[in-house]
């Protein structure tokens, strides 16, 4: 164990509103350059003080029916032992890509392998968020039981709202190995040349970020192609209401939440078809195209600016299936199945 490993003190806040308790604790990082020695040291400490607020939470009166777990790793590993220690069982929400073929990095990792299966069995249902991940984790034996249950979106915080149309739409982490944000900036440049009054709108940061920039620079569109960086709700909004389309060139994903912003602003969607994307998206909410093909994007551009796209049932869908009060819904259902109540 590291020296300073029992002196170390949490910053603990504890809040209890409404019936509702809320109990935060943040501690300090590993600080070390050792691979193994760091992996150790983060799942000791994030251990230690899970159990430190769990028992904090216990003399407060804390006794849960029930454990919901947002994602498999970490949080589940707590999930497991509370369930060993006090018999409170436990349900995951699983939308990690990590678990996808077209992905790797759960078949990569020796530890995920040997950690995950055990918490996933012990769980009454995994409940991941599309029916390809659902199949992915059937595959790699992860659980017993599984439910799909969409992402939940905000439905309220996007709107849609009357404004010019003049620009396509990315909203994504500016990592170019899965997003292709270079090849939605190639296929937006052959677009351009005979569409020369449309923008496109870029919000959102991450590793390729400079690159991207100087790739505009480099075929002068440094006008026409403008980045946001990351915004909030209010300011995508209002980008989402002068967009022809929100565009994604994805190689591989889940099921990202971007997508139903867009259909709860009333925007149709472009994006490849990868993982769960063409379990939600239609003729009438938006267009499919192959990852890596630019010239079926550029089409794509060309088509959506040409569709008469319905804006308010392009917004019910997403309200019917990914609102607040739709997604409360089927986890009140699973919660109720597994108590007998």
């Amino acid at each position: 164990m590291h020296s300073d490993e029992n002196i170390l003190k949490p910053e603990i806040t504890y809040n209890e509103t409404k019936g509702l308790k809320e109990l935060i604790i943040r501690y300090p990082k590993v600080n070390s350059k050792l691979p193994g020695w760091i992996n150790l040291m983060k799942m000791n400490r994030y251990k230690r003080f899970h159990k430190l607020g769990l028992e904090m939470l216990a003399r407060k009166g804390f006794t849960p029916d029930l454990v919901h777990c947002n994602i498999m790793n970490p949080s589940g590993l707590i999930a497991k032992l509370f369930k060993k220690k006090n018999g409170i069982p436990y349900v995951i929400t699983e939308h990690w890509t990590g678990y996808l073929p077209s992905d790797g990095r759960y078949s990569n990792s020796k530890i995920l392998k040997l950690s995950l299966p055990k918490i996933a069995k012990r769980a009454e249902i995994i409940l991941p968020v599309s029916k390809d991940l659902s199949q992915a984790l059937q595959l790699h034996n992860l659980g017993n039981k599984f439910k799909v249950v969409r992402n939940v979106v905000n439905t309220k915080k996007f709107f849609i709202q009357d404004s010019l149309k003049d620009r396509f739409l990315v909203v994504a982490d500016l990592e170019n190995s899965q997003k292709n944000i270079k090849g939605i900036i190639e296929a937006f440049q052959a677009f351009h040349k005979t569409n020369p009054n449309i923008n496109l709108s870029i919000a959102g940061g991450g590793n390729d970020e400079m690159s991207l920039k100087e790739l505009v620079l480099d075929i002068g569109l440094e006008k026409i192609i403008q980045f946001h960086g990351r915004i909030n709700a209010e300011e995508l909004n209002k980008l989402l209401s002068k967009s022809y389309s929100s565009v994604l060139f994805s190689n591989y994903e889940n099921l990202p939440c971007v997508i139903v912003e867009s259909f709860a602003a009333g925007v149709p969607f472009i994006a490849t078809k990868v993982g769960g994307i063409p379990e939600i998206i239609n003729n009438e909410r938006g267009i499919l195209i192959d990852s890596k093909n630019n010239e079926q994007l550029v089409g794509a551009f060309q088509k959506a600016i040409n569709t008469n796209w319905d804006q308010s049932k392009i917004r019910e869908y997403a309200i019917a299936n990914f609102s607040y009060s739709k997604i409360a819904e089927e986890f009140n259902q699973v919660y109720k199945e597994i108590l007998g109540k």
